[in-house]
């Protein structure tokens, strides 16, 4: 069912899946209001033990049209300053805190700060009329924050530098190609899709999950010399949790595991 204490989004619950649904028609543009109560329900799904898996995606035309640049216009660099500070700061540090996995489902347009949100989650399942965007310097006069890690992070510095310094937008099948998205489907079964990942990932020891997305996001900037003693504690020391156990006592006795999450 819908949790109506939202203005700017839907949250609602179904098959183990959170969905939180963008909706301030007609571009759901981004203000303080909106990532207040994004926060709010990363953080509602994250304490619902019944949830598995969260996704995310956009009522309407598209995902987003980005930030709301009739609330911004005025900003001076302080006002900014403490916008992005709970738009990028505490958005990346809410999301990659976590224990359960999200998906971004991304149909039509995601500009700017609604790449911000996509790029966040785990894996983005985009329709294949889908396209992306980063127009801070033909719109802002201003680099586009987090983009300018996130893009050289996934696709290099080469083919990031088009993208941030040009405006260029993207095609979601060039996104695919470049490993910049997990996938591309046909605009009228994206959220099938979706569900049909969500739902795979939902059958698995959700203690797993939680660690080994913890290990992702630990081991993505540590040196190469820590991460193979990195890797042999995380992977030894899960032999030790009953989801561990059952897991290997189900294949040996051909059934499906009945996972306890610890």
């Amino acid at each position: 069912m819908p949790y109506s204490n939202y203005s700017t989004l839907t949250y609602s619950v179904e098959s183990n899946t959170a969905k939180i649904i963008l909706d301030r028609p007609p571009a759901n543009l981004i203000d303080r209001e909106m990532s207040l109560e994004y926060h709010d329900a990363l953080k509602k799904a994250d304490a619902d033990q019944k949830i598995r898996v969260i996704v995310l995606a956009g009522n309407g035309n598209g995902l987003s049209g980005g930030l709301d640049l009739n609330y911004i216009e005025k900003f001076n660099s302080e006002e900014m300053r403490e916008f992005l500070q709970l738009f990028y700061v505490e958005t990346m540090k809410i999301t990659r805190g976590l224990s359960k996995p999200i998906i971004a489902a991304v149909h039509g347009y995601a500009r700017e700060g609604a790449c911000t949100l996509a790029f966040a989650c785990d894996m983005i399942i985009a329709s294949d009329n889908a396209d992306f965007g980063y127009p801070g310097i033909p719109n802002l006069a201003a680099p586009p924050g987090m983009h300018v890690w996130i893009l050289q992070k996934l696709i290099g510095r080469m083919k990031a530098a088009e993208l941030i310094l040009t405006g260029k937008i993207l095609k979601a099948t060039e996104a695919e190609k470049m490993g910049l998205i997990t996938k591309v489907v046909p605009a009228n079964r994206l959220m099938l899709e979706t569900e049909k990942i969500a739902q795979k990932i939902a059958q698995m020891s959700p203690l797993a999950i939680k660690k080994a997305r913890h290990l992702m996001y630990e081991m993505e900037d540590m040196p190469f010399h820590d991460i193979p003693e990195k890797a042999v504690e995380a992977l030894s020391s899960a032999f030790n949790t009953e989801d561990s156990r059952e897991a290997r006592k189900a294949f040996i006795e051909k059934r499906e595991p009945v996972w306890k999450g610890k």
